[in-house]
């Protein structure tokens, strides 16, 4: 089946085509209220208690990871989304409410709100798409919406700026509630029923029970397992330092303007990745998935080195674009690969392997780096990224990125 064909199948389901416009405009408003959220706080309250209270949201979000899990595998997966939204709106309007005035414990009570719905609604969200989207058109939809929202997401900033220049962060703010509004409404109207067709048993110890089967479930499977301990290596090493020292070192070399430029670089580049993927057809997307993280190599290189920021950007385009593949082609294979039961709390573990060591790198990455100096931090990065990359492939299953005894997938059949 050609991308066209099978893009056209997807946005021909009106199921789909809600499921999606509504989580793309829900991506716009979040990326409205990380531009307003600091042009709310900062003038009033001072950068750290800007930075408490975006600690508040990281922590209580990776905290309720495995938890949001469960819930998404116990009950509606769309339901389980609303509710997430309702969470953040919740959040966002205590922000709007509270973030500029008033005892801090309330700015961060309310991003600890939007924290939690990040951790109900991320699980749900990955591991609904498999019910509405059968097997053959998973990658092609995973595509679609990294791209999109990526996309969505970068052009929400841009507005993002316009609006609060115009009306106001407390007006972008607003329009942030608004698009929760439409995201609420499409999954109101999906209603996807429970995965488990029957009550899920009360109590936190069932809960917990839950949540080591979803362990149990990646530990079965040891190809995945030792992917996400890749992912854990490498935000740790690499992309959480990145994030931290890419916005310093850019402004002390080019001035404030090339920080804009790299992150539309990235954004560029993670939409041309994801939108490439759809077409990738291989019985091995493992070896994809791993030879397309190679540019990320140039990160870390370019933080050491004096380039021009041309080549940088480029750096940041090819980059971003790798991860765009690996992001595509590794969700696709966990929804392929896990039981539909299980699916929340699978993407709740992947998440917490990315995202739970993320601030410590962040904290970190400026000093080590003005300890040991750019070069050899540099360095470092490099060899654990080549290193964890293709370590990964002494374990069976890493290649097709499936379990062995799990027989391949049929090849697509192409359309006219």
């Amino acid at each position: 089946m050609s991308g066209v064909s099978s893009l056209a199948d997807l946005l021909r389901d009106r199921r789909y085509l809600a499921f999606w416009l509504g989580q793309v405009t829900s991506v716009v408003g979040s990326a409205l209220s990380l531009v307003a959220l600091p042009a709310l706080l900062l003038p009033t309250r001072g950068a750290q208690a800007f930075a408490l209270v975006l600690a508040a949201e990281a922590v209580s979000g990776v905290l309720l990871l495995l938890a949001g899990g469960v819930i998404a595998d116990r009950y509606s997966r769309s339901t389980v989304m609303a509710l997430a939204d309702v969470l953040r709106m919740i959040g966002v309007a205590g922000l709007l409410v509270f973030g500029a005035y008033g005892p801090l414990w309330l700015p961060m009570l309310a991003a600890c709100l939007v924290g939690m719905g990040t951790a109900l609604y991320e699980p749900a969200h990955r591991a609904a798409l498999p019910q509405l989207v059968g097997e053959q058109l998973r990658q092609q939809a995973n595509a679609l919406d990294a791209a999109t929202k990526r996309f969505g997401a970068a052009g929400g900033a841009l507005a993002g700026a316009a609006l609060v220049t115009a009306i106001g962060p407390r007006g972008a703010l607003l329009i942030d509630l608004a698009t929760f509004t439409v995201s609420l409404a499409t999954l109101l109207w999906l209603r996807l029923p429970r995965i488990s067709g029957q009550a899920a048993t009360p109590g936190m110890r069932a809960m917990l029970d839950d949540a080591r089967q979803g362990v149990r479930e990646v530990r079965r499977r040891p190809w995945a397992l030792v992917i996400m301990i890749q992912g854990t290596v490498q935000v740790f090493f690499l992309f959480g330092p990145n994030y931290a020292l890419l916005p310093i070192v850019s402004l002390d070399r080019y001035g404030p303007a090339a920080y804009g430029w790299l992150s539309a670089s990235a954004s560029l580049g993670m939409v041309l990745g994801s939108a490439a993927a759809a077409r990738i057809r291989s019985p091995r997307p493992g070896l994809w998935a791993m030879n397309v993280l190679l540019p990320c190599a140039l990160l870390p290189a370019c933080l050491a080195l004096p380039v021009p920021l041309p080549l940088w950007c480029t750096a940041q385009v090819l980059a971003w674009a790798g991860i765009g593949v690996f992001i595509v082609l590794w969700y696709t294979a966990l929804q392929n690969e896990f039981p539909e039961t299980a699916q929340g709390r699978v993407f709740a573990l992947d998440s917490i392997g990315n995202f739970a060591l993320q601030p410590v790198a962040i904290a970190a990455a400026p000093v080590l780096a003005l300890t040991v100096g750019l070069p050899a931090f540099g360095v470092v990065a490099v060899a654990v990224l080549l290193i964890s990359t293709y370590a990964v492939f002494v374990v069976p299953g890493t290649v097709a990125l499936r379990s062995p005894e799990r027989p391949a997938p049929e090849p697509a059949v192409a359309t006219a």
